[in-house]
């Protein structure tokens, strides 16, 4: 009796599962990810496709070359999943760090820095062309002090506000307490008000 309950009990799960009335844990999509689950996967993409192109396109500005980053992001994942612990942290904040690094890695092969096309998102459209034009440059002058930022100081910045990503998930993805994070991200803030001012 308790071997049938316990089945139906699994049965109920699994189609709530597919409802999506309870969502997979990431400790679940972990030890499922690393028995070959195509199903698990796809809930990958599934959960995190779009947020995680839309990251890698705010680093680069580059459609293409995001995309290529999302499929090697994804290829990296199957390749390291046997070697990622699931120690309670967010899985997407280890999934945000692998495609973080490809970003990098690939902005310093091609010598560019954030795409001004990234950061246009940014700004408003309007039918007004003086207002368009007023936007195009504060865009323009927000990417070149982003750019004048300390590395992981442009990292704190596009995970916190580009990515909505929590101050816990990012020190899960760089690696650092907490409290560093908000140390990182206070200094970097400050330091793009100091770099617009001036420029303003």
């Amino acid at each position: 009796m308790l071997a049938g309950a316990s089945r139906y009990t699994a049965a109920v799960r699994m189609y709530h599962v597919l409802i999506g009335v309870c969502p997979v844990t990431d400790a679940e999509l972990v030890s499922r990810l690393k028995a070959n689950d195509d199903a698990a996967y796809r809930e990958v993409v599934a959960r995190f496709g779009d947020p995680l192109y839309g990251y890698i396109y705010s680093i680069t500005g580059d459609h293409h070359l995001s995309e290529d980053i999302v499929s090697e992001t994804y290829l990296r994942m199957v390749e390291k999943i046997d070697t990622y612990t699931f120690y309670g942290a967010p899985f997407k904040a280890w999934l945000y760090r692998v495609a973080h690094n490809l970003a990098i890695n690939a902005m310093k092969r091609a010598s560019r820095l954030v795409g001004a096309e990234a950061l246009e998102t940014a700004a408003p459209t309007v039918d007004d062309p003086a207002t368009t034009i007023a936007a195009r440059l504060e865009v323009d002058e927000l990417r070149t002090a982003l750019s004048e930022l300390t590395e992981e100081q442009q990292q704190v910045v596009m995970l916190r506000f580009v990515a909505e990503q929590s101050t816990a998930e990012v020190a899960q993805a760089l690696e650092k307490t907490e409290n560093a994070i908000k140390q990182l991200q206070f200094r970097a803030l400050r330091s793009l008000g100091r770099l617009l001012e001036r420029r303003g």
